[in-house]
């Protein structure tokens, strides 16, 4: 065989392993679109019951939350009805009900550094 052959078949296989390699930072495990977004294979716990007061809106359904009166827990709070938030907001956690961990999400600060909080939705 020669070697320009040799070569296209590696091209080849390599195109088809990269993303079975790191397909778990790709996009698509994304369904929201978020960018510094990344899904747990399957929910997680709980992180709070309490209300939660938006702190920074980010998109629609979107937006950095703490629970009232903690403002040392930072969410980012998905609502997949793509709902519009409010800075200030305080949104009411139904009874029986938490914000429930589906991943992690990753963003730079004004102030340069990157922080990495929970990523939830209330179910």
């Amino acid at each position: 065989m020669s070697k320009f052959l040799c070569f296209c078949l590696g091209v080849i296989c390599g195109m088809i392993a990269f993303p079975l390699i790191v397909g778990n930072v790709s996009d698509y495990d994304n369904p929201y679109g978020i960018k510094g977004l990344r899904m747990l294979e399957k929910k997680g716990s709980c992180i709070t019951n309490k209300n939660l007061e938006i702190f920074q809106n980010h998109a629609e359904g979107i937006a950095l939350a703490h629970p009232v009166n903690d403002f040392e827990t930072l969410v980012l709070l998905i609502d997949e009805s793509g709902r519009l938030f409010y800075d200030g907001e305080t949104v009411k956690n139904p009874s029986k009900k938490c914000a429930k961990q589906i991943g992690v999400y990753q963003y730079e600060t004004n102030a340069g550094p990157i922080k990495t909080v929970p990523a939830v939705i209330i179910e």
